[in-house]
């Protein structure tokens, strides 16, 4: 074989394992965290429908607002983290903001859980309950 050849399996076999490495990721990530997922994104999506059906759509928009404050929050902590000089006082301030906005978005789900998990049908509470809402972030163990 020649130099060539070899050259162009071995470009190929670099590719071969670079996709399937992106599309493990991918896949890995979307099962975790893509709609159904964990966390806040995918507490009204995926198997909790029924769930979600029974969100008011005001709350809906607060848990929208409070997620786009804690944006924010992080925002603030980066920029005191790239800050020259260092102020350790002003990323004090914006890790107690971001403490504050990520407690307001807990305390809104647990919230509207406590209120729409009372309007579901008992087979409805036990498909949350199973929910990955509920799990660890990639899925109950085996």
């Amino acid at each position: 074989m020649s130099e060539r050849w070899r050259r162009r399996w071995l470009v190929l076999g670099v590719l071969s394992a670079v996709l399937n490495v992106f599309l493990i990721g991918f896949l890995a990530g979307r099962q975790a965290f893509g709609p159904g997922g964990c966390g806040p994104r995918g507490f009204m999506h995926g198997q909790r429908a029924a769930f979600h059906d029974r969100v008011k759509p005001e709350d809906r928009a607060r848990l929208r607002q409070r997620l786009a404050d804690v944006r924010q929050a992080r925002e603030q902590v980066r920029a005191a983290l790239q800050r020259e000089p260092y102020d350790p006082a002003q990323l004090e301030a914006a890790l107690g903001s971001l403490r504050k906005r990520s407690g307001e978005v807990q305390d809104d789900m647990h919230r509207m859980l406590i209120e729409g998990a009372g309007q579901l049908s008992p087979e409805e509470r036990q498909r949350l309950a199973n929910s990955r809402l509920l799990g660890k972030a990639f899925g109950w163990p085996p």
